[in-house]
């Protein structure tokens, strides 16, 4: 039998022991009664499952155990609440404890009364309210939502400010349905106003991004409703939750979002109503109340202006992009112009801002924004090359352009280079004999580094004649052998190949080369560079047999390609235009020995990088890796012969692996069309074109695709 030896015997307590217990039990048997009849409705309140199950909780700090949402504690009314804050003021130590421990367990329920608290007159309420609010212990997450959304919750309000950013736009990166309610529930209860409104932000933009999401529907699982009338169901659904979730206290955020409940249900975007919260932001009257900075501090204690707050500033600039964006999506373009040029001055006065939003305005056609940015900060767009490129654009495709080839003049103006042997550009001596400034060489190479950066910049963009300038300036400037000038060859000649410039290309490389074969000193820096002298050639020798077979020389042309693929046969471009050039019957036996070889090859690589992607290890292929291999397979076999359904099949996985890659869609696309689904295939290139509006190849095949597909139509 176990017996306790710590235990005292009864006969161990002395005559006076006895005496002072019956003291004590005398003493509780008359205090109990009194403390019990003057117990307060908080007390009750308190009282009620607070620590019945044996674990504490620490002010701030309940367990997740014990957190609102897991526990199945039922929801007290405000009142009760109430009743409970002022509990945190009782003389009564235990009292106290009890109303802080049940309100940790109401948790997310008594929020916003407890945000409120956090002004309480009391420093004592005031102090447990801001703690309880700060969420370390809450726990974010319910049982309805998915384990992605889960995972990203799990200690939410215990992460520092910058990581509760990270998971807020990891959240807005799932799908609406997943992060739809998570996000709202963020928006509310956030502590951190910013990250709040962080959160609204993000669902706002989901909207925006669905509308983008490209003309693609050949992955949409259609259930047995219209589309359509499946958008206007959530749309309403959503808007019902917002104004449900946010009835009470008028927050900043709150205000937004119950406007963006009303676009929900109305089907659109109400942008004088938008208009009017911007206005009332700008003027002041927008308050936030209890707003603290992105440390936590308290900034004031009742309506602190949002505007004066530098992260809601930024934040309010978002809001209206991404308000004007949703009005575009609605066919309100005027009004989003509009909507932006009134607030155009709210665009901090820094260079990087000023590209950023310009690079915007331009990507959705809002031209005059972009003019009236320039007009609005002079000095910083006459320093930047591609702030000036950026209205120069804007006017040109205003259809001003004397303005636009001004602008680019004085664009292509900076980062000036040498002339070389202290001559104008025209090959003339500088005026009145004068020799120009010399430049130091670590300068020229910054300079003409910023040259060959720009012009890639704006081939980006669509905008080569410019790209052309920028390109030919540093050809001309610096020698021959200097490895920025044979990159800005490279550059420029890759260029002229998406524009099908074959002569251009011809033209750009053959100097180039001929240096090459005649200076090996020149190679080895090249090869230092990682600029391989074997591309150089074969690109040359590739588009000289292209420009041939466009004049009708099919010999040569064949001589030239074969020429090109033998110096560098990893480029499958160059065997693909020798398939679809016509020769004789040996020409086409040969072109498919090559083209069967190299298919087996492509499918080794896929089935070799398949089997190190299984791997554990540092040795283990990357997504990124597989995905390349999958495609370079699918490109070759939908541009010539061989088994397009796994050509489909791997592109397809491709896309799965690194999901809306405009290559990897273009590939797609040809796919579809080898097997005969023009339909497909025109939707998922017109995708590809949308996430890459100006690349010529991509522009090229969908003309080919739309074709095809309007015959079989006609046929039918």
């Amino acid at each position: 039998m176990y017996s306790d030896p710590q235990a005292a015997s009864p006969r161990s307590v002395g005559l006076w022991g006895q005496l002072a217990i019956f003291a004590l039990v005398l003493m509780v048997s008359v205090l109990c009664p009194i403390v019990g009849a003057q117990k307060s409705i908080a007390d009750q309140l308190a009282d009620d499952g607070s620590i019945s199950d044996g674990r504490s909780t620490i002010a701030g700090q309940s367990s997740v155990e014990s957190s609102p949402v897991a526990s199945s504690v039922a929801e007290p009314s405000p009142d009760e609440i109430a009743e409970l804050i002022e509990g945190l003021a009782s003389d009564s130590y235990a009292t106290r404890i009890r109303c802080r421990n049940r309100l940790a367990r109401v948790g997310l329920a008594a929020f916003d009364q407890l945000r409120e608290a956090r002004n309480h007159p009391d420093s004592e309420v005031a102090i447990v309210a801001r703690r309880l609010t700060s969420g370390l212990g809450v726990r974010w997450s319910t049982e309805a939502d998915s384990d992605a959304v889960i995972k990203l919750l799990n200690e939410y309000g215990a992460r520092s400010i910058d990581e509760r950013k990270r998971r807020v736009a990891q959240l807005a990166a799932l799908p609406r349905s997943e992060s739809f309610a998570a996000l709202l529930r963020l928006a509310k209860f956030e502590p951190e106003p910013t990250l709040g409104r962080l959160a609204a932000l993000a669902m706002m933009n989901q909207d925006v991004k669905s509308s983008q999401a490209g003309l693609s529907s050949i992955a949409t699982q259609r259930l047995g409703e219209p589309e359509d009338e499946q958008e206007l169901l959530r749309r309403r659904a959503e808007s019902q939750s917002i104004v449900t979730q946010l009835s009470g206290r008028m927050t900043v955020t709150n205000r937004w979002l119950l406007q963006y409940a009303e676009d929900l249900r109305d089907g659109g975007v109400d942008v004088a109503r938008w208009q009017e919260i911007f206005d009332q932001h700008r003027n002041g009257t927008l308050v936030e109340d209890g707003a603290t900075d992105v440390m936590g501090g308290t900034l004031a204690t009742q309506g602190t202006l949002f505007s004066r707050l530098p992260q809601s500033a930024s934040q309010l600039l978002q809001l209206i992009w991404i308000t004007a964006e949703r009005a575009i999506a609605s066919g309100e373009r005027d009004a989003a112009l509009d909507m932006v040029i009134q607030n155009v001055d709210l665009i901090p006065s820094r260079t990087r801002d000023l590209i950023q939003t310009s690079s915007w305005a331009l990507d959705r056609s809002l031209y005059p924004a972009v003019t009236a940015m320039l007009n609005r900060h002079l000095e910083i767009f006459g320093k930047s090359p591609i702030l000036l490129y950026s209205a120069a654009e804007a006017y040109s495709r205003l259809g001003d352009q004397d303005e636009a080839g001004r602008l680019a003049g004085v664009a292509l103006a900076i980062n000036p280079l040498p002339i070389p042997e202290a001559a104008d550009a025209d090959g003339k001596p500088g005026k009145d004999g004068a020799k120009p400034k010399p430049i130091h060489p670590q300068t020229i190479q910054v300079h003409a580094e910023a040259h060959v950066r720009i012009a890639m910049q704006l081939t980006q963009r669509g905008l080569f004649r410019w790209a052309e300038e920028e390109y030919s300036l540093v050809m001309q400037r610096l020698p021959l052998d200097n490895a920025i000038s044979a990159f800005a060859r490279s550059e420029s000649a890759r260029m002229f190949g998406e524009l099908e410039d074959h002569a251009a290309v011809i033209r750009t490389l053959t100097p180039l080369a001929k240096r090459i074969d005649q200076d090996d000193e020149f190679k080895d820096r090249l090869i230092a560079s990682n600029f391989t002298a074997p591309v150089v050639k074969s690109d040359l020798a590739f588009h000289q047999g292209m420009l041939l077979a466009e004049q009708g020389k099919s010999d040569e042309a064949r001589q030239k390609l074969e020429e090109a693929f033998q110096t560098n046969h990893k480029n499958i471009d160059i065997l693909i235009a020798m398939y679809r050039l016509d020769g004789d019957q040996k020409w086409k036996d040969s072109v498919q020995e090559t083209l069967s070889h190299h298919v087996q090859l492509a499918e080794q690589e896929v089935a070799e990088i398949k089997s190190s992607f299984r791997r554990v290890g540092p040795l283990r292929s990357s997504p990124d890796q597989l995905a390349k291999r999958l495609n370079a397979y699918a490109w070759l076999v939908g541009n010539t012969t061989g088994d397009y359904a796994k050509a489909l099949r791997y592109s397809i996985e491709s896309l799965r692996l690194t999901p809306n890659q405009p290559e990897l869609m273009d590939t797609c696309a040809r796919c579809y069309f080898a097997v005969g689904d023009f339909q497909s295939a025109v939707e998922m290139q017109a995708d590809a074109c949308q996430r890459m509006p100006h690349s010529p190849p991509l522009k090229r095949q969908l003309e080919e695709f739309q074709a095809a597909l309007q015959q079989s139509r006609e046929k039918s």
